[in-house]
């Protein structure tokens, strides 16, 4: 056990308090994507209590969250005795599924590739709300009501694909344009670039701990793991990935990239020992990961 990691971890725990609405239905999320996925998907309710109990979480907050998430069709749940075990149903394996390319990829790619155009149409009525929420969430950029634009990313999130009658364009950059300008009128990126620097400032003297050899039990290092990915998570997922021609001068997101990375690295091996003596609906320990986990940041764009 450290100390010195145990303070970091409660200045991050008091942060995590701190927000003005403190989603812990997210945070669980978080949890089963980053941790429970690679290990078959099962996880005993009174294992999360455990590592939600380190986080200072109350279990009133945590039923509540999880009673919710059941309900609106993100976890199912199975009672083995008096034994609650839970899995993400299929809309919440589809949500993070979504995400995972973006959230532990290596930096964007250099090269600029092609950008991609989406015209909505006006006979999309009021699905057409729901289908610009839908295309800002896979990065695209709003050049207009209805013309989004996105970096060629298709190697960190899904194909685009017109929807209900859409036009779509694909193509290359033509002569010099102020691509800086276009970029900060149609994606937040002021707002981006915040939830990353707010990321390197909070989690760097942790990093700074970790380096020095803090040794952290299992239980504190998977609770400051699931905290890095929460907070990386909401930037990455909004972050379109510009390639580093057109990334606005001064990005933080590698930086927070970085960081990330190597503070999951750290906390990899000590996390997971905690992850083994977690035991699925079986009574058996919950699968080893399908993948290396200290490494996750560093996977092939093929295996990731």
């Amino acid at each position: 056990m450290s100390d010195s990691f145990d303070r970091e971890l409660e200045t991050l725990i008091d942060g995590f308090h701190a927000q003005e609405r403190l989603r812990i239905w997210s945070l669980v999320i978080t949890i089963f994507g980053d941790a429970v996925q690679p290990r078959g998907g099962e996880f005993w309710l009174g294992s999360l209590q455990g590592l939600m109990q380190r986080l200072r979480v109350e279990p009133n907050a945590l039923r509540a969250a999880m009673s919710r998430l059941t309900a609106d069709g993100w976890l199912t749940r199975l009672r083995v005795g008096r034994k609650s075990f839970y899995r993400l149903a299929q809309a919440g394996e589809a949500e993070f599924a979504a995400g995972t390319r973006k959230i532990y990829a290596p930096k964007p790619h250099d090269a600029a590739d092609e950008w991609t155009i989406i015209a909505l149409t006006a006979e999309a009525g009021v699905a057409r709300d729901a289908r610009r929420a839908q295309l800002r969430s896979d990065g695209f950029g709003v050049l207009s009501p209805t013309v989004f634009i996105r970096p060629g990313t298709n190697h960190v999130v899904p194909a685009a694909t017109p929807d209900n009658g859409e036009t779509m364009f694909v193509g290359h950059l033509a002569g010099a344009s102020d691509m800086e300008a276009l970029i900060r009128h149609a994606w937040p990126v002021e707002a981006i670039e915040a939830s990353y620097r707010i990321l390197v400032d909070a989690f760097t003297p942790l990093a700074r701990t970790l380096r020095a050899g803090a040794m952290p039990d299992p239980l504190s290092a998977m609770a400051a793991r699931s905290l890095l990915i929460h907070n990386f998570r909401r930037a990455a997922l909004r972050d379109p990935q510009f390639p580093a021609p057109f990334r606005p001068s001064g990005w933080t997101g590698d930086a927070a990239r970085a960081l990330a990375a190597d503070i999951y690295r750290d906390l990899a091996r000590p996390s997971e020992a905690w992850l083994d003596t977690c035991r699925n609906s079986q009574g058996i320990p919950i699968a080893k990961p399908t993948i290396d986990i200290a490494d996750r940041f560093g996977l092939s764009l093929e295996n990731s």
